[in-house]
């Protein structure tokens, strides 16, 4: 990652795999389901530490990186403003998120909290993101995921979020996870990342 570069602002979507809907019992969505975390939140660092009074689940996730500012007009444009590709881990505390959805509350706190931004900071700056993506837990697979099985594309989401913001450089988008979804531990060996490319290793503490 350039020393220079700042992120700002980190956008997630949703149940973008129907088969990470299906496994948490979520209807699939018509259109992007937008939430935040703060910037606070990321971390790029080798370790991940998770409150141990609360149960923290992984979503393995393509990350994007926005490399430049407005709002585009069309696929072709969105497409331009992706500066590069990466995998993260939103962290989820999927007791207290049940607990705000049955009363009808944002998830804001089971999404948001320190270090729940997990992100590879040596994004791949090339014009395609890698179709295939991973994630090992004490080099055992967890999650496999294929972009052909999102339900909304990059573009999809990028024009969809400029309906409602401008982009600024800097900014991340965190695009959805497949199915797989697990509890971490402490002492958990970490390893994410794209097919035949380098991964980003993490230990959980």
């Amino acid at each position: 990652m350039s020393e220079n570069l700042k992120f700002e602002n980190i956008y997630c979507v949703g149940r973008n795999f129907v088969g990470h809907a299906k496994e948490l019992g979520n209807n699939i969505p018509t259109s992007p389901l937008i939430f935040q975390k703060s910037n606070s939140a990321v971390n790029i660092k080798e370790t991940i530490e998770i409150p141990s009074h609360k149960i923290i689940e992984h979503e393995l996730e393509v990350v994007l990186l926005i490399g430049k500012e407005g709002v585009p007009k069309n696929h072709e444009e969105a497409h331009t403003y992706i500066s590069g590709f990466s995998t993260g881990l939103d962290l989820t505390d999927r007791h207290l998120q049940t607990e705000l959805k049955k009363k009808g509350m944002p998830w804001f706190a089971s999404k948001t909290f320190k270090g729940s931004a997990i992100i590879d900071a040596n994004f791949i700056h090339e014009y395609e993101c890698p179709q295939e993506f991973y994630l090992m837990v004490n080099q055992k697979i967890r999650q496999e995921g294929n972009l052909k099985d999102m339900i909304f594309s990059f573009e999809d989401i990028i024009l969809h979020l400029s309906k409602i913001v401008d982009f600024k450089k800097g900014d991340i988008i965190f695009t959805g996870t497949p199915e797989g979804v697990g509890a971490l531990e402490r002492g958990d060996q970490i390893e994410m990342g794209f097919n035949n490319y380098p991964p980003k290793k993490l230990v959980v503490i």
